[in-house]
């Protein structure tokens, strides 16, 4: 009977897995973005993990995303946006097809065919100074993690600059992972079968209850190139000691 219970329960978890993705693509077209996630910062450390839940699985992104910021302080503004226009260019034509050089703070477009799509902006806190942020993105593939950052960087780096243009890039590199919760069923089979196991272990006395299965996929980043994903559910185990005592 507990074992029915169980399997209802993760029934019902599966049906709303199913509901949650149209919920992620109508929100989307609200301009907040639930299909992609974006993770910048540090590795998860061993007292973060200890809060996330037994099971999780850990998945490679889709690709990795640098932040780059072009600067220039030639005389004349229109020199300013000629030369970091310039830089662009010459960065689209070093990308070929791994690279792709992206512009926007709230959606980002890739940039194609030339760069005068990019609004320069002048600094607020200096006037002789011209500056845009943009963003250089290449798909994850073989091999290890910290080399295809490395990579990245170096291929930064590297760019051809015009005039005065200099780039500043930050020390992170993000991680980004196109609708995490395609694995929501692989993740909650895995949950399933760890809670066969538990109620095999414990026996026929005791009652195991799962909790917040139709919550949304969390994610922490385990390596350059990885994230662990994981449902914040919650086991209960009850019950042992009262049949125990019948017994």
């Amino acid at each position: 009977m507990r074992m029915i219970v169980l399997m209802m329960a993760l029934a019902l978890a599966l049906a709303l897995a199913l509901a949650l993705p149209v919920a992620a693509v109508a929100e989307n077209q609200n301009g907040n973005s639930l299909d992609t996630v974006m993770v910048t910062g540090s590795r998860i450390s061993y007292r973060d993990l200890l809060d996330t839940p037994a099971i999780a699985i850990t998945k490679k992104g889709d690709y990795l995303m640098q932040e780059i910021d072009l600067v220039n302080d030639t005389r004349s503004e229109d020199g300013r946006k000629q030369e970091i226009h310039a830089t662009v260019d010459r960065m689209l034509a070093q990308a070929g097809s791994r690279y792709q050089v992206l512009y926007g703070d709230d959606y980002q477009a890739v940039v194609g065919g030339s760069a005068s799509q990019i609004d320069i902006e002048v600094d607020s806190k200096r006037p002789d100074t011209s500056r845009v942020k943009l963003y250089v993105r290449t798909t994850i593939g073989e091999g290890p993690g910290d080399s295809q950052v490395l990579e990245l960087r170096r291929f930064i780096k590297g760019a051809a600059k015009v005039g005065r243009t200099e780039i500043d890039m930050p020390a992170e590199t993000a991680i980004g992972m196109n609708k995490p919760e395609k694995y929501r069923h692989e993740l909650i089979a895995a949950i399933a079968a760890d809670s066969r196991q538990v109620e095999q272990e414990l026996g026929s006395g005791c009652r195991l209850d799962l909790e917040g299965l139709n919550s949304r996929i969390e994610w922490e980043r385990v390596s350059a190139v990885e994230l662990l994903l994981y449902i914040p559910y919650k086991m209960k185990i009850t019950d042992c000691v009262a049949t125990a005592a019948k017994s």
